[in-house]
């Protein structure tokens, strides 16, 4: 088992954890502040594959997989915010020191969400593995993780803002 992979498997666990707290617990919603974690994540993704990845070792089936995966977080990640459930809280609460970052409701998603990261999380095990003995060098980068998670926080944030819109249009 080398470093990376290591670090990989060590990375999946804490996100496990987490996530997996914050998915059983009433946690205020700011639409404005759930666009940052997906921002930062890819960012630091796409830093961490130029880093750790050749152009030119890249192969089809490279992009075949990290496709693939990217596609089944964001379906998840949809799914997620789909599923999420709301309730106002009884006065605006302001997160943090920035003004911009007031919740009105709080959300959760409960063991299902928990089930979908679990699942999301099996995919990109499985499909590193598989694909790492096909041959595939991207699907062992951690970068790979950090953008697969961004994908899916994008997709659960979009479907969020969506419903949020359309309960705030129901309500005026």
């Amino acid at each position: 088992m080398s470093v990376q992979t290591l670090g990989n498997a060590v990375l999946i666990v804490l996100v496990i954890g987490w996530i997996g707290y914050r998915q059983m617990t009433w946690r205020p919603v700011s639409i404005a502040k759930m666009w940052r974690f997906p921002a930062i994540a890819a960012v630091v993704g796409v830093v961490l594959l130029v880093q750790q990845v050749k152009p030119s070792s890249l192969t089809p089936l490279d992009l075949v997989v990290v496709v693939a995966e990217l596609v089944i977080s964001l379906a998840v990640g949809a799914w997620m915010g789909a599923i999420a459930h709301f309730r106002p809280l009884a006065a605006p609460v302001q997160l943090g020191k920035d003004a911009r970052y007031v919740a009105v409701y709080e959300s959760r998603t409960g063991v299902l969400g928990l089930v979908l990261w679990v699942v999301v999380l099996a995919v990109r095990v499985v499909m590193d593995v598989v694909a790492g003995m096909a041959g595939s060098h991207l699907a062992e980068a951690t970068g790979i993780i950090l953008l697969v998670l961004a994908a899916n926080r994008v997709a659960r944030t979009a479907v969020f803002a969506a419903r949020l819109d359309r309960h705030a249009t129901l309500a005026a």
